[in-house]
């Protein structure tokens, strides 16, 4: 018996919780899920993972956004025997800082997201969305959107309702945005009533709703980056790009152009149902989850169970110098630091300290 233990974020309205929720459900016989198992996946942002069992393996699966591993991630690297990317744009970031990196996909529940009746629509529909309005490119499908001018076209736009960077003045011009929460169906639904999904985004970690939409049979435009050119060629449309600054980010991420993803959007508006012909959502099966988990197998120890586990913490405490002598007030706690000396700080310390600009590279 292979023994395993994957844990990470529950919540399925998030891409980690959906992550965990594929893998979980795709156990393969032979694997018995455990808590003391001696292998174990964290599958969520690395640096929150502060407890193990004593002789564990572990194994961080984990993604970002843009081409500069934030120093949090680096710094927490270490505290893992192997770390697991779900696009090969982020094996090969992340291969800079860890000597152990494994490239796994993630997959689509074709169970589930799968083509649906749907009712033709008397006017042709755009759809986008996305958590992050920059991010997901949702700026640049407007302006494509808007430059077209298009006689019987809506664009339908799935902002998350806790985003903050989502500008209200998007709305008007055949635009509406839908800041609501859905559940699972609803939202399937809700993309089911697309005659064509748009995703520019400028950066991903995989792209779990466009591969959703290809597996509907929706006709669905992409970007090829990071994380989406794993599946660029199940697309009905494609577009690129030059790079720009991500602000949020750090360092630099795509940026689709606009005036290309505003020809692949006209060529889907007026070819239409030759278009929606060549929507295969049988092409989808290759990122199912089964195969995603057998991938995942293939790059992890067998694991054995362990014999009276003890659990330890992981100190995720950050070492660093800072750039000059001061005393701030971080939280509850009145800190001193002095010029090029070196101290052992918590995550969030060590980020506030780098957003003020005082640490040394």
């Amino acid at each position: 018996m292979n023994y395993q233990s994957w844990i990470g974020v529950a919540d399925k309205n998030l891409g980690y919780g959906v992550m965990l929720d594929g893998f979980l459900k795709t156990k393969p016989v032979g694997v018995a899920f455990n808590p003391n198992a001696s292998v174990c996946v964290y599958m969520n942002p690395p640096h929150i993972n502060e407890t193990r069992k004593v002789g564990q393996y572990r194994a961080a699966f984990t993604m970002w956004e843009s081409d500069k591993v934030p120093d949090r991630f680096i710094h927490c690297f270490s505290k893992y025997d192997q770390i697991i990317a779900p696009c090969q744009h982020n094996a090969d970031l992340f291969s800079k800082h860890h000597s152990n990196v494994s490239y796994v996909p993630l997959g689509v529940d074709t169970s589930y997201w799968k083509p649906i009746k749907r009712e033709a629509n008397s006017t042709f529909r755009f759809h986008a969305g996305g958590s992050g309005w920059q991010r997901k490119g949702l700026d640049i499908v407007v302006k494509a959107f808007r430059q077209l001018k298009l006689p019987n076209a809506e664009l339908h736009i799935k902002a998350a309702k806790h985003a903050k960077d989502t500008p209200e003045d998007a709305r008007g011009d055949n635009i509406y945005l839908h800041r609501q929460w859905m559940t699972q169906d609803e939202m399937r639904t809700w993309l089911n009533q697309a005659d064509c999904f748009v995703a520019p985004s400028r950066g991903e970690g995989f792209g779990l709703i466009p591969l959703q939409t290809i597996a509907l049979g929706i006709p669905t435009i992409i970007s090829d980056t990071s994380g989406q050119a794993q599946f660029a060629h199940l697309a009905t449309g494609v577009i690129s790009g030059g790079k720009s600054v991500s602000k949020n980010f750090g360092g630099t991420w795509d940026e689709p152009s606009v005036t290309q993803l505003a020809e692949v959007m006209l060529d889907h508006y007026h070819n239409d149902q030759s278009v929606k012909a060549i929507a295969n959502a049988k092409l989808a099966t290759e990122f199912s989850w089964a195969n995603a988990t057998s991938k995942l197998l293939e790059v992890l120890p067998v694991g054995k169970l362990l014999v009276d586990p003890v659990e330890e913490n992981i100190d995720m405490s950050v070492m660093c110098r800072v750039n000059k002598t001061f005393v701030a007030d971080i939280g509850k706690n009145r800190l001193s630091f002095d010029k090029g000396q070196e101290y052992a700080v918590s995550e969030d310390v060590f980020r506030i300290l780098s957003e003020a600009g005082h640490l040394l590279r």
